[in-house]
């Protein structure tokens, strides 16, 4: 079986009235990849789009020119980050672009992040801008119907006639079996088969056995490089220990000592090899990843993956794309198609130009 290459995609690279509250005027990701410095000898940053396009998704023109591109480079879909809580939409305007413009030809679906967000990035102080709340059947009922739009659209992604959809975190929703009660009973009279949940596996605290257990539950998609980040791939206690206590004391001391801080850094191979050895479930998605540097919004406090190169992609996406096939998985996981806060996107740079999409077209054309 032939896997889909699936690209996560963020909707966020356009003006909102929530963005421009919580981090002023006009921002947009853009502005923290703009701005964002090296912090050592040979770090690579800024990272530059080609061609400098620095475009914002409230333009159809641009979204077309994502979708032609996808297509070329052998990409299925976009997996599209949607934002609900309580009621509330927020970054919605490219995906209602996608719906009403018929002619932009990308199949996707949509991975509901039901996270808080908070005063995080750019040095923040950590506290609550938003929380991810959830309301009664009647706020179900609502998100429902916004969401079946999206269903009842040729080129939003089925299986088994069941419109796929991704959690982000299926644990932080307490009304989870009483939500899908409501949902499958919508979709199946909107003549579905009812929904298709991928839950997120994102830490090692989650465990896929246990989300598998729960009956709404289809498929685990193994997030990725945060699950490699929390340990989850090394069997020696001694070494998982030791990771921990040293993130740990990174932290402690960045915030004591600000002017001194240090940076969590992984090996890219590392976690590449991680990935393509890790003995999957039947019910398990592969997860794979481009690059990750998030200076771009948390500065000297980063996360960065170190040694990216194009023939080290090559090597493992070329692994795990056929275990994936090899294993008659649906979907293969990319993240992602534009995270440029967080250095990990498939889209052309000035540096690696159309190298990433360029390896994934001839993994898939062999």
């Amino acid at each position: 079986m032939k896997s889909k290459v699936i690209a996560l995609y963020l909707p966020q690279f356009h003006e909102t009235p929530e963005n421009n509250e919580w981090w002023g005027n006009g921002y947009t990701d853009w502005m923290a990849v703009r701005g964002c410095k090296p912090n050592y000898k040979g770090h690579n940053q800024p990272r530059v789009p080609l061609n400098d396009n620095y475009y914002s998704l409230d333009d159809p023109a641009i979204i077309r020119w994502q979708a032609a591109l996808a297509r070329e480079y052998e990409i299925d879909g976009f997996c599209i980050y949607h934002y609900f809580s309580n009621g509330k939409l927020q970054m919605q305007k490219p995906a209602e672009i996608i719906l009403h413009n018929k002619d932009i030809k990308i199949d996707y679906f949509f991975s509901w992040a039901n996270h808080d967000f908070a005063k995080q990035w750019f040095n923040g102080d950590g506290h609550l801008l938003r929380k991810q709340e959830y309301g009664t059947a009647d706020v179900w009922k609502q998100h429902y119907k916004y969401l079946s739009q999206f269903f009842k659209d040729d080129r939003y992604i089925k299986v088994d006639g069941k419109p796929v959809f991704v959690i982000y975190n299926v644990f932080h929703i307490p009304c989870f079996d009483e939500m899908m009660n409501v949902w499958d009973k919508m979709a199946k009279e909107d003549g579905f088969n009812g929904l298709y949940i991928i839950a997120t596996k994102s830490n090692t605290n989650l465990k896929s056995a246990d989300l598998l257990k729960n009956k709404w539950i289809n498929k685990v998609f193994i997030f990725e490089p945060m699950n490699f980040r929390t340990n989850g791939y090394t069997g020696n206690y001694i070494y998982t220990t030791y990771r921990r206590i040293k993130t740990v004391l990174i932290r402690l001391n960045n915030k004591l000592r600000p002017k001194h801080c240090i940076q969590e850094k992984y090996s890219l191979e590392k976690a590449y090899d991680a990935i393509c050895t890790r003995k999957m479930l039947s019910d398990e998605l592969y997860g794979f990843f481009t690059d990750w540097d998030n200076t771009p919004r948390y500065r000297e406090k980063s996360i960065i993956f170190v040694g990216a190169k194009l023939e080290l992609f090559e090597k493992y996406f070329n692994t795990v794309y056929k275990k994936s096939c090899k294993s008659n998985k649906e979907f293969l996981f990319i993240n992602a198609w534009n995270e440029w806060g967080e250095s990990a996107y498939l889209e052309p740079d000035t540096v690696n130009k159309y190298g990433y999409l360029e390896i994934i077209k001839r993994s898939v054309r062999k």
